[in-house]
């Protein structure tokens, strides 16, 4: 690291610093005496402010910390909104802190980072992206939605460094499955409160709740391998989570959870048991939970019957209208989440009937809002990180079936995501971020940290 050029001395301290002296002082003392003014009337805004800059000092100082909080807000986003319709939330907020943490520490070390064949792929998604924002019908929220995207290429760039740190992974997955565990109490005791007619986070739709549940799952299956109090504990986070999902009655997210399943039993067959452990604790808990109000499941299990048909045929609709705009813009679509503003022209409905704001296929909605060529970086994305956790399994890198189960993780969004537009949330990016650093294990034995240090 280069040294520093030496400071030259300032001008000696003289009758004037007196006056810089006692004018700092005054500023200390009366910022002293409103913090205790403040603490008399509002004593729990001093302690958040305090808690705050410690949470604050701690992520610009341990990189790894600040991607396990951002880690943690993932499934509870939806929980929790900052202000009235504020943009802001706290993933956004813990985003900032993690990759403002990861520049300040690829500055300081100086350490070579990885860039491969995929981050340029991303990358170039958020070119497009950029472009297409410029042309959209609605340009705030598609560029409200363009930052999401770099959000998330931000997060697979981070998550994709961390090669050969067994510890930070295993800390992930323990975090990930204990939010998980609390977003999907809170979408439990939502629905059987009659405040939603499925498990759902206030702030957030149905699916998008158990998309990032069910992309966890795979995660905490992992969990399993551990001794006997790591066992019980996997075993009440997978009864929750599967609970809030089946509750949720996402057929999205439980077709992915199916096709990762026949894959996981065709390849590792040995975790047969396993499995059948955590489908019994699923069952459980979720006859469990049916008991405390069998009458809110029945209702909103006669709901979703009510509109399952016209969900299918919506989503007919929406797939047929997303393909008429790829054909209409195929260079750079319709812009960022601007799809519901050009649903109508597209299908044919009459102004005023019932618009499904997202197309429910994540490859189908890139095209149609970001052209054909994002469509297929997308599309390449997908395909590049479900290959390499395959080739992570094969090698067995990355602790003791952790590539097994980041793989399978990684099969549930893909399948599901040809039913959910999930292409702005997390799961995506995170476990291709995963996939990428266990992947490149055998090329790179350590990045920002050695494995078991």
């Amino acid at each position: 690291m280069a040294v520093p050029a030496r400071l030259e001395p300032g001008p000696r301290a003289g009758a004037d610093d007196s006056s810089v002296l006692v004018a700092t002082t005054t500023l200390v003392g009366l910022l002293a005496v409103s913090a205790a003014f403040v603490f008399l009337q509002r004593p729990e805004l001093v302690i958040l402010a305090f808690a705050a800059a410690v949470v604050v000092f701690v992520c610009a100082v341990r990189v790894d910390f600040a991607l396990l909080l951002l880690v943690a807000t993932v499934p509870l986003e939806g929980a929790i909104q900052l202000g009235s319709g504020s943009d802001i939330t706290i993933s956004k907020l813990a985003g900032g802190l993690c990759f403002a943490s990861f520049f300040l520490f690829a500055l300081a070390t100086r350490r070579r980072l990885l860039f491969d064949g995929s981050h340029a792929l991303i990358l170039v998604l958020l070119g497009l992206a950029l472009l297409s924002t410029l042309q959209a019908t609605e340009v705030p929220q598609a560029l409200s939605t363009t930052v999401r995207y770099a959000s998330f290429v931000a997060l697979y760039i981070v998550v994709s460094q961390f090669v050969g740190d067994h510890r930070l992974q295993r800390r992930l997955v323990w975090v990930l499955s204990a939010a998980s565990t609390v977003a999907g109490l809170l979408a439990i005791e939502n629905f059987l409160s009659g405040a939603e007619l499925q498990a759902a986070l206030p702030y957030t739709s149905t699916n998008d709740t158990a998309f990032v549940l069910a992309t966890t799952l795979p995660l905490t299956f992992w969990l399993l391998r551990g001794g006997l109090g790591t066992r019980v504990a996997a075993v009440a986070m997978i009864g929750v989570m599967s609970a809030s999902i089946v509750l949720s009655f996402s057929r999205g997210a439980l077709v992915g959870l199916a096709a990762a399943a026949v894959v996981h039993v065709l390849t590792q067959r040995r975790h047969v048991l396993v499995l059948l452990l955590g489908v019994l604790a699923a069952l459980v808990a979720t006859f469990a939970f049916v008991r405390t109000n069998p009458a809110q499941i029945e209702t909103g299990f006669e709901a979703k019957q009510r509109v399952a048909d016209e969900n299918v045929a919506s989503r007919l609709e929406a797939w047929k209208g997303a393909v008429e705009l790829i054909e209409e813009k195929p260079l750079l679509g319709v812009g960022p989440n601007n799809y519901r503003e050009h649903f109508y022209e597209a299908t044919g409905r009459p102004p005023g009937t019932d618009n499904p704001l997202v197309v429910h296929n994540a490859y189908l909605d890139v095209g149609a809002e970001l052209g054909v060529i994002a469509m297929l970086l997308f599309l390449a994305y997908v395909g590049v990180v479900l290959w390499r956790s395959n080739v992570a399994t094969r090698r067995g890198n990355g602790p003791p079936g952790y590539a097994t189960a980041v793989r399978s993780a990684l099969i549930v969004a893909a399948v599901a995501s040809l039913f959910l537009s999930e292409q702005y949330y997390a799961p995506l990016w995170l476990l291709g971020g995963l996939a990428t650093a266990l992947w490149w294990e055998n090329r790179h034995p350590a990045t920002l940290a050695s494995a078991e240090q």
